[in-house]
């Protein structure tokens, strides 16, 4: 059995294949500058906002949807072990629709349990089963190993699990007993990177706790006093991507998809309108 072959089977199984290493890392120090640089910059944003009195101050627009705008993501989407994994495992025609930073260092919470399919087409109700279509994949800017943030991800659940209701919000906090044996630790070396399907359930545990606080259910709360005075370039630095068919109708800027679950939380299309209008469209061609 070739590499590919083991790959794809640990996909279906798995719902998650890899890690993968790419073809070039040497982009990887300019792509970090980027997400650290906005990292600044958001938070200089917020601060500003919340003295203005703002109450929907915490945006996060400036680190979400930026890799129309920076020559270093787009170099980076471009690499070509990056491209022929995607190719291989969910074909071409392809476009990249969503990227976040996520920027890990001492005194930043859990992101919590979720998946990320967040629209469908349009506005077509979610089918969280539907394999043929939104997908995703997250890049190590720097080792991502067991300790301080650790990525996790439930094992299968891109397909239905007995007994695991995903009539539920999109976004919480404890894990089902039903699929705690599934909790899978996701680690990664400099410039490694996996691909899974939009549907697979999967979190980062809060930075800085220690390991034995790292029960099943554990999630950590954000430690201003600590953030405040860490070293943001001493954390960890990942980046995922969502994609999609070429034909994929994907909702309008703040628009946000009310398919789904009765009690889905939905992710409104996060766009930076303070941008020329170039950037008013994070969909471009991926492959």
């Amino acid at each position: 059995m070739d590499s590919t072959t083991e790959s794809i089977d640990q996909l279906q199984q798995n719902g998650l294949a890899g890690p993968f290493e790419l073809a070039d890392k040497s982009i990887l120090d300019d792509v970090c500058e980027v997400a650290l640089a906005l990292e600044l910059l958001q938070g200089r944003q917020n601060a500003a906002a919340r003295q203005a009195g703002r109450r929907d101050w915490q945006r996060w627009t400036t680190i979400i949807n930026r890799h129309m705008a920076f020559q270093p993501m787009q170099d980076l989407f471009r690499d070509a072990n990056l491209q022929s994994v995607v190719a291989e495992h969910f074909g071409k025609d392809l476009v990249l629709w969503q990227t976040k930073f996520f920027i890990k260092f001492e005194g930043v919470g859990e992101n919590y349990w979720h998946h990320d399919r967040i629209i469908e087409n349009g506005g077509d109700p979610i089918n969280l089963y539907d394999t043929t279509n939104h997908f995703s994949f997250v890049i190590a800017l720097t080792d991502l190993g067991e300790e301080h943030g650790r990525l996790e991800y439930i094992r299968g659940s891109h397909r239905p699990i007995d007994g695991l209701d995903r009539d539920m919000p999109r976004i919480f906090d404890e894990m089902p007993e039903v699929v705690i044996d599934r909790i899978t630790p996701l680690t990664f070396q400099r410039g490694e990177f996996a691909i899974f399907h939009s549907a697979v359930l999967h979190r980062s545990l809060a930075y800085g706790h220690r390991e034995e606080d790292w029960i099943p259910n554990y999630f950590g709360a954000p430690n201003p006093a600590l953030r405040s005075k860490a070293d943001v370039r001493s954390g960890r630095i990942s980046l995922a991507a969502r994609l999609a068919r070429k034909d994929t109708v994907i909702p309008e800027k703040s628009g946000a998809n009310p398919a789904g679950p009765p009690d889905a939380i939905v992710e409104p299309m996060p766009y930076d309108d303070t941008l020329p209008g170039r950037f008013d469209s994070a969909v471009m061609p991926f492959n």
